[in-house]
């Protein structure tokens, strides 16, 4: 756990909103996409999101600052997820729908779903690059470019390209490191689907 989550966590314990705003930007896409994995509804996603933030602004008071704020908002998604289970119960269309939605999700590839979830957080990665790392990256990875003519290209020298390069790469192996939980959260769903 870093000193700045910890020092955010202790900002929103005490009622800073703006610490809370931060944690939502750096938390919200991975509720959402764990959200959605479960129900397939994009609705259903978002209101899960919100409603998650709202409880863990309601009951900032319980969070520890010495833990990682992971589990504990993991647990609040979970708890969420688990009470619209219950809720579908009484309604037969959605209980359908949910029904049809977690067929799709079982019949699909264990590997291709994680597949398609760390490529998404490749594409998340490259996207928070600064600017002239992000196109050094993309002209070296995708148009198959040498360092001497992206250099050329961008007007910069060949070893400010390496220097971006390796940069680059360190911040996107780092950034997928620290977002795998979700992608292993889902394929653990799915083998627990397909045992099921």
């Amino acid at each position: 756990m870093s000193n700045s989550e910890k020092g955010l966590l202790l900002q929103i314990i005490n009622g800073d909103a703006d610490a809370f705003a931060e944690v939502y930007e750096l938390y919200k896409d991975r509720i959402f996409a764990f959200a959605f994995t479960l129900t397939k509804s994009k609705e259903i996603a978002e209101e899960a999101t919100q409603e998650v933030f709202v409880k863990l602004w309601e009951r900032r008071n319980q969070i520890d600052a010495n833990y990682p704020l992971t589990p504990y908002i993991k647990k609040i998604t979970y708890n969420y997820i688990i009470s619209f289970f219950r809720k579908v119960k009484l309604d037969r269309q959605l209980q359908q729908n949910l029904y049809s939605n977690m067929e799709a999700l079982r019949n699909t590839n264990e590997d291709e779903l994680l597949q398609k979830e760390l490529n998404k957080l490749y594409q998340q990665a490259i996207e928070q690059l600064p600017q002239q790392k992000r196109t050094a990256y993309m002209l070296s990875r995708e148009q198959h470019l040498s360092y001497e003519e992206i250099a050329l290209q961008m007007g910069i020298s060949k070893n400010t390209v390496r220097n971006h390069m390796t940069e680059a790469i360190q911040f996107i192996r780092n950034y997928i490191t620290n977002h795998t939980d979700l992608a292993c959260l889902i394929l653990a769903f799915c083998l627990h689907k397909q045992g099921s």
